[in-house]
């Protein structure tokens, strides 16, 4: 089922810098529009919360959504990360396992960062469990980066070419659906959860350079000795 073992999981990319820069700069002018609560902001919100929670909620749809909301809580990414790394680290790819649990652990750090600058309260309504700031959405960041692990780190490791386009598709799903979730049961808005997606993009690219940078030299340590990169 697996293929692929001579290669470096993130290779050197010219581009990389310039994508954070656009990234970053993507990612602040939507933090400080939150910041000030800008009106055009409040019309975007306004106009895909009504869309995706519709006129009438659904019994069965709330089942999913909480159901969804669980399963990508904080909490829970850290399980999957480490079922992740303990796959990856069974393999030889001891490295790239060690990247996963840094990968998320930073992009919390820095969610959790963002989150205290900005300050933004969560919807009216919003349910007791869902306490702390608003933006950006600490689901859909955590998940972001878990599907991108996977993305990089574990599916281009499958031989067969089908499946890593039906497991991609998926992963694009799982990201879409959390963020539907979080709307849907009013512990966001929709510019929260594309904050998550924008914030967990620019850290990602951080975490890839320092891959590149490091990953070589840590390969190198005795705890991991053999290990593929």
């Amino acid at each position: 089922m697996l293929g692929n073992e001579g290669y470096m999981m993130i290779d050197k990319d010219v581009n990389r810098a310039f994508k954070l820069l656009v990234s970053i700069i993507i990612t602040l002018l939507l933090s400080i529009s939150v910041a000030f609560n800008f009106d055009y902001l409040q019309f975007l919100d306004s106009i895909f919360t009504t869309a995706i929670q519709g006129k009438a909620p659904s019994e069965l749809l709330e089942k999913i959504y909480t159901g969804v909301s669980f399963f990508a809580s904080p909490k829970m990414d850290i399980l999957w990360v480490f079922v992740i790394a303990f796959f990856l680290w069974g393999f030889k790819y001891k490295v790239p396992a060690l990247w996963a649990l840094f990968t998320l652990g930073g992009g919390d750090i820095v969610g959790f960062v963002v989150k205290h600058l900005v300050k933004r309260h969560r919807p009216p309504l919003h349910l007791g469990a869902d306490n702390g700031f608003s933006y950006p959405s600490g689901h859909v960041l955590g998940v972001f980066l878990l599907m991108a692990v996977l993305w990089i780190a574990v599916i281009p490791l499958i031989r067969q070419a089908s499946l890593r386009v039906v497991l991609r598709i998926l992963v694009g799903l799982v990201i879409i659906l959390v963020m539907f979730s979080r709307v849907y049961l009013n512990a966001h808005y929709p510019t929260d959860t594309l904050g998550g997606c924008l914030v967990g993009y620019s850290w990602l690219l951080i975490s890839e350079m320092f891959y590149v940078k490091y990953a070589p030299q840590v390969a190198r340590f005795r705890f991991v000795v053999n290990t593929k990169v």
